[in-house]
């Protein structure tokens, strides 16, 4: 393990809608429990270019360091700090993966038992960086990990290529299937979008007892990976234009009446209409890729008269991440997880990953910082 240096590259949002500048921080000292972590990968999602443009559904002080999925290597352990949430003995040279930081004592932690819901939840990536511990996105060389933070190592045997999608899409797809219950033996179920959420969305209901999956999305490499995945069926919303036309053939597929399941991963709000047209009466709607501030007119009749449940579910706390790990772990060698990644680009170029990842060109780019 290389010297710990005094001060750590990071590429930052200055102003929305402008480029991330490359600037440096000082590495906090570690407290007890505390972690720091050099960033072997850190992922892109939707929601990152939504927070580049400042339409993300809780904007963050500027400046900050993006970046909230990631996957680092211990460098230094805090006082205290011996094992992960799992029980595993940490050690320098462990890699691990973590949520976002709950307080553990406010109404929701305690009494509902929902933590992605805490009143006083510390979110990495929208803290502002000019402050102390500096260091809290992964779109850096160093970032720290406050004491009340979390943690599961990354299993020895997976790549970080494989891994990365836990920390956000996946461990987000398991925590909302957890919310819906699962699906239910042969249900037929549709989903809307093909990003990373869709994907591992897609991929609970293959593995929960789907009779046959739908994914609706583009572009079409995204839909490639869809069926690599095991979808049944995809349509390319990039050469089905019309929604009618899109829901007409999901219920030539579903003998009718609609699917059992619709899951909502695409993050464009008119998405969230063309659902509930689509799903059966007396189905399920959950949504778990709406992470923008726009709206759409909605009919509430239709919820009522066809008896639909619908959910909503946001982020996931350190269960989901662990089950997500272990997952790809006993999978790995029926499903390509690595494939969700389709560039890598180092810190400097972050601001070229963002563009494509906006424009559609990538499943999923990452900030590789494993040669630095």
């Amino acid at each position: 393990m290389k010297e710990i240096p005094k001060k750590s590259k990071a590429a930052v949002l200055v102003e929305y809608g402008k480029p991330l500048q490359i600037r440096e921080y000082p590495i906090p000292e570690v407290e007890p429990r505390g972690i720091l972590v050099k960033v072997e990968m850190a992922g892109i999602c939707g929601s990152d270019i939504h927070q580049w443009h400042g339409r993300a559904v809780m904007n963050a002080p500027l400046p900050n360091i993006p970046g909230h999925e990631t996957i680092g290597r211990i460098v230094k352990l805090g006082e205290g700090r011996t094992h992960d949430a799992a029980g595993e003995p940490l050690s320098i040279g462990d890699r691990i993966i973590w949520p976002h930081v709950d307080c553990g004592e406010c109404y929701w932690c305690k009494i509902t038992r929902q933590p992605t819901m805490c009143a006083k939840r510390t979110l990495y990536a929208f803290r502002c960086c000019d402050d102390y511990p500096y260091l809290m996105g992964g779109f850096a060389e160093y970032e720290y990990l406050i004491p009340k933070t979390e943690v599961v190592k990354v299993p020895d045997e997976l790549t970080e290529e494989e891994a990365i999608g836990v920390g956000c899409a996946f461990r987000t797809a398991v925590a909302a299937y957890e919310r819906l219950g699962g699906i239910g033996i042969q249900d037929d179920v549709v989903i809307q979008g093909a990003g990373p959420i869709g994907l591992y969305s897609l991929l609970l209901a293959v593995e929960g007892g789907a009779r046959k999956t739908i994914v609706v999305g583009a572009p079409q490499a995204r839909l490639d990976l869809a069926r690599r995945w095991g979808a049944h069926h995809v349509i390319n919303i990039d050469e089905i234009l019309d929604p009618t036309q899109r829901r007409d053939q999901i219920l030539d597929l579903t003998n009718g009446r609609g699917p059992d399941v619709v899951v909502e991963g695409s993050g464009v709000p008119a998405a969230f209409s063309e659902g509930l047209e689509m799903v059966r009466k007396g189905g399920r709607y959950l949504i778990i890729g709406q992470t923008t501030q726009l709206t759409i007119p909605i009919k509430p009749s239709t919820i009522m008269n066809k008896g639909l449940d619908v959910i909503g579910s946001a982020s996931a706390s350190i269960p989901h991440f662990y089950k997500a790990l272990q997952f790809i772990r006993t999978k790995r060698a029926k499903y390509p997880f690595a494939d969700v990644v389709t560039n890598k680009y180092s810190l400097e170029r972050a601001n070229e990953a963002l563009a494509n990842m906006e424009a559609g060109k990538e499943i999923k780019p990452v900030i590789d910082n494993r040669g630095r």
